[in-house]
């Protein structure tokens, strides 16, 4: 199944639940929209919106957009004999959720739960930079780099509701595996040297053979790598 067919259906499954005609106590705030505080730091913006169809079971969806490194910023990919120019990642992201909370409450998803979620994550940027060849060849390097990762995993968490409505949301596990996808498109023509020696750069760091030890980094073809995933965070909301 293709991506933009998860996101129509998911899509259309919040509006379902949204207009469902599920019998709730008058009292159950149904409807929990929330930020992530933490995230801006890292130059992300997301908004997340949970819908409650009982008192114990939830569904939600949260919609993220990346615009830069933030404060946090990876100014630089540099290795022997390629000085980079500034790179900053942009894109968006997805997540869907269900959410069962162990207690019933009569305010409605408050305390322990546990969940699934799935996260779709599109992100770009422009690598740049001058590399000097093993016989001293200076070469422009300017490629467009673009990540593409998928995510499905469980979530364990708690949920504090406060007065007037305002909740805390703390996710503390979220285990779970990525497919991901890289692909480097030349914007200019890059030498086959390049590419060797960042994949040597990648495997000094010691990831790569962790991941594949027949991993290469390629231009203008797509690379899949599989990966364990985590997820985590703390969100301030509202309940109405």
């Amino acid at each position: 199944m293709k991506h933009n067919t998860y996101i129509y259906f998911l899509t259309a499954a919040l509006i379902l639940v949204s207009y469902s005609g599920f019998t709730q106590d008058k009292d159950i705030s149904k409807n929990h929209i929330s930020i992530d505080p933490i995230l801006p730091l890292f130059g992300t913006f997301q908004l997340n919106y949970e819908r409650a169809f009982t008192d114990d079971l939830s569904f939600g969806l949260s919609f993220g957009y990346k615009d830069s490194s933030g404060l946090f910023e990876v100014t630089k990919i540099n290795f022997d004999r390629f000085d980079s120019n500034d790179l900053n990642f942009s894109g968006f992201k997805i997540i869907p959720e269900f959410r069962w909370y162990f207690q019933k409450s009569k305010i409605g998803l408050n305390g322990l739960y546990t969940g699934v979620y799935y996260k779709y994550q599109n992100a770009s940027a422009d690598l740049g930079g001058i590399y000097t060849s093993i016989n001293d060849e200076i070469s422009n390097i300017l490629i467009d780099a673009n990540l593409k990762s998928s995510v499905i995993g469980v979530e364990l968490g708690y949920k504090w509701q406060l007065k007037s409505g305002f909740f805390i949301d703390l996710i503390f596990a979220g285990p779970g595996f990525s497919s991901n996808q890289i692909e480097l498109t030349e914007i200019e023509p890059v030498p086959e040297a390049f590419y060797d020696d960042l994949t040597e750069a990648l495997r000094d760091i010691g990831i790569i053979d962790f991941i594949d030890p027949d991993f290469e980094v390629n231009g203008n073809q797509k690379t899949k790598i599989t990966l364990p995933a985590w997820r985590y965070g703390i969100k301030f909301g509202y309940s109405f």
